[in-house]
């Protein structure tokens, strides 16, 4: 038996790499599924604990080696389990990364990573104003952006970020260059 002829204009794909695409495909959606959180959040999530990788803090600002480094959610958490498995087993030189809900933020809070989604309890810019100077990865959405380190956007379907190193700076943390050259934008000029 022979297989139909292509129409003209039409590209035949082999079967071997529709099968794939199927595949991962149904894995993505099994695995979106599985979790509460949208498909964007569960990529800003993996983006969270990758983050932290390129950045440096001041000496002596993390914890003490084996105790671990808090990414923070403060306010109303949009990750739901994405963001507990995302971070399960990573570290941040060498200790383990802990993700840790709050209401709340203040500099004696013991977060070196912090999600701001803000809440009625505590807003965005009020969390950030409250940990301005304390070395601490702040990251946000990008319409909540001022004075956040790292601004979440989603660009043509796609999580990007933005940097604001004049926050970084501020905040007495140093960002690589690899994530700067990730970047969607690079702001280096002082916060208004």
């Amino acid at each position: 038996m022979r297989a139909a002829a292509p129409r003209p204009g039409h590209r035949r794909v082999p079967w071997r790499r529709e099968l794939v695409a199927l595949t991962v495909l149904g894995l993505t959606l099994s695995w979106s599924a599985a979790n509460a959180a949208p498909l964007e959040y569960q990529v800003k999530a993996a983006y969270l604990y990758k983050l932290v990788s390129f950045v440096d803090w001041p000496a002596g600002s993390l914890p003490a080696p084996g105790a671990p480094v808090n990414l923070c959610v403060v306010g109303d958490d949009p990750f739901g389990a994405a963001l507990d498995q995302a971070a399960q087993n990573q570290q941040v030189d060498g200790r383990p990364l802990a993700v840790r809900r709050i209401a709340t933020v203040s500099k004696s809070s013991g977060c070196q990573v912090l999600y701001i989604a803000g809440s009625k309890r505590q807003s965005v810019a009020s969390a950030l104003q409250l940990v301005k100077g304390s070395p601490s990865l702040t990251i946000t959405e990008a319409s909540e952006a001022r004075g956040s380190i790292v601004q979440f956007v989603v660009k043509e379907g796609r999580v990007r970020f933005t940097i604001d190193l004049a926050a970084a700076a501020q905040n007495g943390l140093t960002i690589s260059a690899k994530l700067l050259s990730l970047a969607l934008s690079v702001r280096d000029g002082p916060n208004p």
